[in-house]
């Protein structure tokens, strides 16, 4: 990282979240934001460890036990390349590229069929809650496996994509929201689909005190997801933040005294909310985030 990137950290207690990080790496050279060894608590996950490792690669810091992180990552892909869920592929697959590795099996006929679980090319008449965040990943995994999707899927995603939009801009079920709106902005764009101007539109409307972005425009929740959120979408179309000193103060507050941060101020540190964080302070800093 750069040492124009690393400004954006001044306002955290950078060192601690390092700590943190380096903390919940596991016996097995995974990461989980519980583990716990004196407690014998040892259960590495694979959103975890990715999390971690891209903590890492923000923070400029190097992998302990990377050797034995990747092999713990190969592991957890069945004997016919596939995964449990799509949660825990993408993340074993993108976690093992940011540690320059392959699977031990090709993940090309888990994506096929991941694809037709989600009815990419036959998507369902009703709003399924989660679609959308499984779409993206599904979309991104295909890309980074040079996959080309068919036409029927991209018809497919795009008729989604309408049954999913609001009529004040947003996305979401079952109803509209920042975080999918972010994610319906991302899949678009991903598959060089026409986009939503509207989308802007609807995160100004969410961007609003006391927080910054709040989860929808008629809410007063928040969240690091709903911050990161509109700052991706932000980011998207070139424009700034209104306040962005209120943001910056929502994102130090969410840090605890471990070093991590907690989805919303006072929440237990987790390791996908540490991430969120640094994330937005990179996006207030005008930097772009990588896949």
């Amino acid at each position: 990282m750069s040492l124009d990137a690393e400004c954006c950290w001044q306002a955290i207690d950078v060192e601690s979240c390092y700590r943190y990080t380096l903390g919940c790496q596991t016996i097995q050279g995974g990461f989980a934001f519980y583990a716990c060894p004196e407690w014998g608590v040892e259960q590495p996950n694979a959103p975890d460890t990715y999390a971690a490792l891209e903590i890492l690669r923000l923070l400029g810091r190097g992998v302990p036990e990377r050797e034995h992180c990747k092999v713990w990552l190969k592991a957890q892909q069945d004997i016919f390349g596939g995964y449990p869920t799509l949660v825990i592929g993408y993340a074993a697959l993108k976690a093992l590229r940011l540690l320059k590795s392959e699977p031990l099996r090709d993940p090309r006929p888990f994506l096929r069929r991941t694809a037709e679980i989600l009815r990419l090319a036959d998507p369902p008449g009703e709003k399924r809650v989660g679609w959308l965040a499984g779409a993206l990943r599904c979309a991104e995994l295909w890309q980074a496996y040079q996959m080309d999707m068919t036409e029927p899927m991209r018809d497919g995603i795009g008729t989604a994509l309408g049954r999913l939009r609001g009529e004040d801009g947003g996305y979401g079920a079952p109803g509209p929201n920042l975080p999918e709106t972010a994610a319906a902005l991302d899949l678009a764009s991903a598959l060089g689909m026409p986009i939503d101007h509207e989308v802007l539109a609807y995160a100004r409307r969410c961007e609003q005190g006391p927080s910054g972005f709040n989860i929808t425009p008629y809410a007063v929740s928040s969240g690091l997801e709903s911050q990161q959120a509109g700052m991706r979408i932000l980011s998207h179309f070139g424009a700034l933040p209104r306040d962005p000193q209120l943001i910056r103060q929502y994102v130090v507050s969410c840090q605890s005294s471990l070093g991590g941060f907690g989805r919303v101020p006072g929440a237990i540190s987790r390791l996908e909310d540490s991430l969120r964080a640094l994330q937005v302070l990179l996006l207030l800093a005008g930097q772009r985030l990588q896949g």
